[in-house]
């Protein structure tokens, strides 16, 4: 049962052995913190706690677990600002057909100007509300406008309401009408079935001695008798809910069956869509996408309630029968020309509404220069592995163009200073940074284009009946609008990533400032004119690594406050999705106290929060569930796009599940938070599995399916590498800071061994990656042609090359430091681990998902094709522009920022390695070679010099990088297996336990 307007929980209290006896389990909300406080306290001292839950949040606000059998207005309803609404939001949190509203209420029966006068006096004289003065047909009238039918209503006469001795009025008798016979005792039996929900009498008894105790002053204590009217909902069309439980069912409707035929004609070919029979599901109460595998004649049919959960199940139908799957690689599906039929009908259904897709990050990283055919595949892949809830930020920025030039009169120069550059978007809207170095500034041409594309991107997202989190206001604004608007209250954000001036320390307008919401409010609505849609889910932060000055909790509140009252100013339906990374990377500052105020600012039901980190770094146990807020478990695992193997696969088949148990109804989804894709891909497929899953999988079984999956078939070799793997670098549990991060990508010194952040150390016997690697290659005579084996091959080599640069370095340490052995056997050791870098180069190059020329080359085709004249740049120029970008991001990472975010987003990829990285190598390891030679220090300032230089020089070339593949993925492995196996070149895992701590 909901009570809305518990109070001090008095009445319940007083009734504690109905609520045992009855199994009754209550929430009950107030507006007023202080009762909330006292009703808490008093049910611990009852020990009802349990039993009867007690929230402080607006009735509008609130979402509950629910369903309810019941929902209680005590008094309350004509206290509510706008009490149809009330009973709407009230009624959508019943269940349905069976559920009741219940509404005790004081009715004024004949026009009486003393009351009218007096109640408002009341108020004044007393701070207790009465409410507004009600009569019997305003009361009606509002049970009629909330959708709702009078099932009961009978009246008793002779009660009274007596004046109170703060004031000295005298108040009239009122007629009231009740189905309470004047707090007459219940029946000492009252009927009741425990699996059929409340009945009437379970509520006549619980309710019986409740009165005016609940309002404002426990101090003015008011005689009342009650009137309870029996409302029952007529249809849905009364039906309104909280805001976020509304998101999904406010998503365009959309065609399952022409979504998803659509994506089987582009994906599979035209000869299987005859083979399929697609059907739409009504879905059930609980509104979680469901699917249906079975058999329509000679064809396979696929039912499903939504278009994501239709291409799921056709995606569960390739990896559990066919023994085949997709990933975002695109690799190769394989299908026999005939598909099978289901043997048994099956159906499955979600464990929590929403699958999320991508940090702000993501599109950064990894997405950035994608054209259409790119994204086009990609969205497809987001709908085979369920997900319907897909951040989509892409080509924003001819939003904020808008909103800024046409409306606040801020200049294209000045925007061109305040936007980042193309391939750093996603920290200019974040407000990490500003403007576009050396190359910039960000070309109207790419704006433009971005818009057009985000148009077909979300075209084609709506067509699958997806949520996409699309942009919002977070206090972020161009310096010029200094000019435009002298008079408003603007501030500064700290400095992040070491930049000048020119591009750190953003502008902001404080909270406080009515131009915050104002901007909040004409970008949301500029966009939905540029889009002509919106989801209502909109992502947005304000303080992302980025700690506000201030630390007052009413502050803190206020701020978050300002973002949400800009998204419902042009939204009344807006949902915050908020990225709780700031409260993992700056727990100093993020204390649960300032946490709960920041959350405090939004209502309650305008609210997701991304447990950013779940698998490492959960806050959501921290923060009592992010205190009744609903909450999306997400698995964040790579930083910038790096590429070392590593995973916790034994967490994340576990902590899903059980974090959903423990919940309490606030978590609804799982998500994918990652910075960079292309990466571990066996870690995202096991998370988007377990949106579907109820219970913790057993990995030790989950594993071998994944492999046969992967490589379309069973084999022992391959089940046996598998399991290495699992045990070694896919079982990391709660391993912080992301993928392991090679050494190769880094500037060399003799600091490179840690185990924190972006860890270079490896915390599992490296012998199990040979062993893999040795299952692998005996496994090619059969497999050497799927691509997904030589993929797999190709990184597991690199792996293991990884892993020896790190032993020879460690080696190579040790014996530096310790001055004991002759010069060559240094020197040699030095040109051993440069050849190692040359096989790593020679093994990346044979497989076109480690090639730096396709990061290239799909930046240099963003220029186009012919001249851009709006500019005025040339597609030469552009290509300059596009080209910069896309190399200083995986390097340098800004401009004359003091190297702080330095080869952050590094990646092991040929062309890199060879292009860049191993002069890096050359030049330091020469210099260790020479220094040791000649009984000297080495010459640090002119190693960085060299290496600066080179470095800015790399950066600024036009160098081309093969986009196709050079050697045998297969043969090239072998080779380097022989000989660095056969070498007995494998150093003990002691060895690593013992070097653990150099740093």
């Amino acid at each position: 049962m909901l009570d809305v307007g518990i109070g001090t929980g008095l009445a319940l209290a007083n009734n504690d052995e109905q609520l045992r006896a009855k199994s009754i389990a209550v929430d009950g909300v107030d507006y007023d913190a202080d009762y909330v406080a006292r009703c808490r306290t008093l049910l611990g001292e009852r020990q009802l706690a349990s039993r009867v839950q007690a929230h402080h949040a607006s009735i509008y606000d609130f979402s509950g677990p629910g369903p309810y059998d019941a929902v209680y207005f005590s008094s309350s309803l004509m206290l509510m600002p706008d009490a149809v609404k009330a009973l709407q939001h009230c009624v959508g949190m019943l269940k349905p057909k069976t559920g009741r509203v219940f509404v005790t209420q004081t009715i004024q029966n004949s026009h009486s100007k003393l009351v009218e006068i007096g109640k408002p006096l009341l108020k004044f004289l007393t701070t207790i509300d009465f409410g507004s003065v009600t009569y019997e047909e305003e009361l009606l009238t509002t049970f009629k406008k909330a959708g709702l039918t009078l099932i009961e209503h009978v009246p008793i006469s002779g009660s009274t309401m007596t004046s109170t001795r703060s004031f000295r009025l005298k108040v009239s008798t009122e007629t009231k009408q009740s189905l309470l016979v004047n707090w007459l005792p219940p029946p000492k039996q009252p009927p009741y079935v425990a699996s059929g929900g409340l009945k009437l009498d379970d509520i006549l008894e619980l309710e019986g001695s409740m009165s005016w105790l609940r309002r404002r002053n426990m101090a003015y204590t008011v005689g009342l008798a009650m009137g309870i009217c029996i409302l029952l909902m007529q249809g849905l069309g009364g039906r309104v809910e909280a805001s976020v439980a509304r998101l999904k069912k406010n998503a365009e409707p959309h065609d399952p069956v022409a979504a998803t035929r659509g994506l089987i004609t582009r994906r599979l070919g035209a000869k299987y869509t005859d083979q399929i029979s697609l059907r739409a599901l009504p879905s059930d109460a609980d509104e979680l996408d469901v699917f249906e595998l079975g058999s329509d004649g000679d064809k396979l049919e696929i039912a499903a309630n939504s278009a994501t959960a239709m291409a799921y199940g056709l995606h569960w139908y390739f990896k559990s029968v066919l023994r085949t799957q997709t990933d975002w690689e695109n690799h190769k599906l394989q299908l026999p020309d005939k598909l099978p039929k289901v043997d048994e009908r099956v159906r499955l259904k979600r464990s929590s509404k929403f699958s999320y897709y991508q940090n702000v990050d993501t599109g950064s990283y990894s997405l950035w220069a994608w054209s259409w055919p790119q994204w086009e595949k990609h969205i497809d892949w987001m709908a085979l592995n369920g997900i319907n809830m897909p951040l989509a930020f892409t080509g924003q920025e001819k939003v904020w163009q808008n909103t800024f030039h046409k409306y606040y009169n801020v200049s294209y120069e000045g925007l061109g200073k305040f936007f980042a550059g193309s391939a750093f978007l996603s920290w200019g809207r974040m407000g990490n940074l500003r403007g576009s170095w050396v190359k910039g500034p960000l070309p109207q041409a790419f704006i433009d284009n971005q818009h057009e594309l985000q148009l077909r991107i979300l075209q084609r997202m709506r067509e699958f009946g997806m949520i996409p989190a699309l942009p919002a206001f977070a206090g972020h604004v161009p310096e010029d609008l200094k000019l435009t608007l002298p008079n408003a209250n603007f501030t500064r954000s700290p400095n992040w990533g070491n930049f000048t001036d020119e591009h750190c320390c953003v502008y902001m307008i404080e909270p406080t400032d009515p131009l915050y919401r104002e901007i909040g409010k004409v970008f949301l609505e500029e966009q939905r004119a540029l889009y002509n849609y919106t989801s209502s889910l909109y992502q947005c932060d304000t303080y992302m690594e980025m700690a506000p000055e201030f630390t007052d909790l009413s502050e803190l509140k206020g701020a978050a406050r300002a973002v949400i009252d800009g998204m419902t100013a042009a939204d009344p339906d807006a949902v915050w999705l908020m990225q709780g990374w700031p409260f993992v990377d700056d727990p100093n500052y993020w204390t649960r106290p300032r946490v709960k105020a920041y959350l405090d600012g939004v209502p309650t039901d305008k609210l997701i929060i991304l447990d950013f980190y779940s698998e490492a770094v959960p806050i959501w146990n921290k923060m009592d569930n992010y205190f009744g807020k609903s909450w999306i478990y997400s698995v964040l695992h790579n930083f910038g796009g790096n590429t070392g193997m590593r995973g916790d696969l034994p967490t994340l088949a576990t902590a899903p599940a059980l974090a959903k148990r423990s919940g309490n109804g606030t978590l609804v989804g799982i998500g994918l938070t990652m910075e960079g894709i292309f990466q571990n891909y066996v870690v995202y497929d096991l998370i988007l599995q377990m949106a579907w899953e109820d219970s913790p999988l057993d990995i030790t079984k989950w594993v071998p399916k994944y492999a046969g999956r992967r490589y379309h078939t069973q084999n022992e070799h391959i089940e046996h590498a598998w399991n290495y793997l699992s045990r070694s670098v896919y079982n990391r549990t709660l391993a912080y800071g992301g993928v392991t991060k090679s050494l190769v990508c880094l500037i060399p010194h003799w600091g490179l061994l840690y185990d924190k952040f972006q860890p270079t150390l490896i915390k599992y016997d490296p012998n199990d990656i040979v062993l893999a690697w040795k299952e692998l290659l005996l496994a090619g005579d059969e497999l050497r042609n799927v691509d997904t084996y030589r993929h797999d091959l190709v990184d597991v080599t690199k792996q293991f090359l990884s892993n020896k640069l790190l032993e020879q370095y460690q080696h190579l340490k040790a014996i530096y430091s310790a001055k004991a052995v002759p010069a060559n056997e240094v020197c040699d050791l030095t040109k051993a681990m440069l050849t190692t870098i040359d096989r790593l180069e020679e093994i990346l190059a044979t497989n076109e998902d480690f090639l730096l020329g396709n990061w290239i080359a799909d930046a240099l085709r963003l220029a186009g094709d012919l001249n851009v004249g709006g500019d005025g740049l040339t597609r030469s120029k552009l290509q300059e522009y596009y080209e910069y970008e896309a190399r200083n991001q995986v390097t340098r990472w800004g401009d004359n920022n003091n190297e702080a975010i330095h080869d952050y987003a590094g990646k092991e990829w040929a062309g890199l390695v060879k292009g860049y990285y191993l002069p890096r190598w050359t030049m330091w390891l020469t210099e260790v070679c020479s220094a040791y030679t000649d009984h000297r220090e080495m010459d640090v300032r002119a190693l960085k010099e060299k290496r600066v230089t080179f470095e800015l020089a790399w950066q600024l070339s036009h160098e081309s990088f093969p986009t196709t593949t050079a050697g045998d993925s297969f043969l090239i492995s072998k080779r380097i297996y022989s000989e660095y196996i056969d070498m007995n070149a494998v150093v003990p895992w002691d060895f690593f336990e013992a070097k653990a701590l150099v740093m």
